[in-house]
């Protein structure tokens, strides 16, 4: 790797396309799907936990042990609807 560095600079070869197949990572299907899924529930965290840091902010948090709590706050995110 550090010899076809020295020949980049040098001007002996050129740089390889970041395109070209032998750069791209191969992607089982179960691990794009548990990618896709992960990235979705991060999302959907990430919507709760913004509501109950604005319900805390505004002094109306509640019992976080408390079901009801929990559901109302999973309710106001999009992502569970």
């Amino acid at each position: 790797m550090l010899r076809k560095l020295y020949s980049l600079v040098s001007g002996a070869c050129c740089a390889d396309n970041p395109d070209s197949p032998q750069h791209q990572e191969v992607l089982l299907p179960g691990f794009l799907y548990s990618m896709i899924i992960k990235e979705r529930f991060e999302e959907a965290l990430n919507g709760v936990r913004a509501f109950i840091n604005q319900d805390v902010r505004r002094g109306r948090a509640g019992d976080f042990f408390d079901r009801e709590t929990r559901r109302d706050a999973a309710r106001k995110d999009e992502w569970w609807n």
